[in-house]
């Protein structure tokens, strides 16, 4: 059994990375705050506290300039802070969790599975 890097009240940068059905992916990097371990399945849940940096690529990369961000989607990342979500400690490592481009536009629960719980 490994051990969480974070203890409850901890932050570290937690990345998202969605592919958007015109081809872009969108990156965005938030504060997340640990508020609860869970040691036997090895998952911090943690707050998403503040957006800290966010982009918009080309499939092949290429970072788009500020005139052709599409603003619906980041409309949808700029309601995520202060959700809750449950995610592995592998996650504190800085690499960009790949997510279904459903839990963006809230179809699928992933950011709000959670909101019944008290801060």
């Amino acid at each position: 059994m490994t051990e969480p890097k974070h203890a409850i009240g901890d932050t570290f940068p937690l990345q998202f990375v969605w592919h958007v059905p015109e081809g872009d992916y969108i990156r965005a990097v938030f504060d997340a705050r640990v508020i609860y371990i869970d040691r036997h399945l090895e998952k911090y849940l943690v707050r998403l506290d503040r957006l800290l940096a966010g982009r918009q690529e080309s499939e092949r990369g290429e970072l788009r300039p500020s005139e052709a961000l599409s603003p619906g989607y980041w409309q949808l990342v700029g309601r995520l802070p202060g959700k809750k979500v449950s995610v592995a400690w592998e996650v504190d490592d800085g690499r960009a969790l790949h997510m279904k481009y459903e839990t963006l536009t809230w179809e699928h629960p992933f950011f709000t599975r959670f909101d019944v719980l008290p801060d």
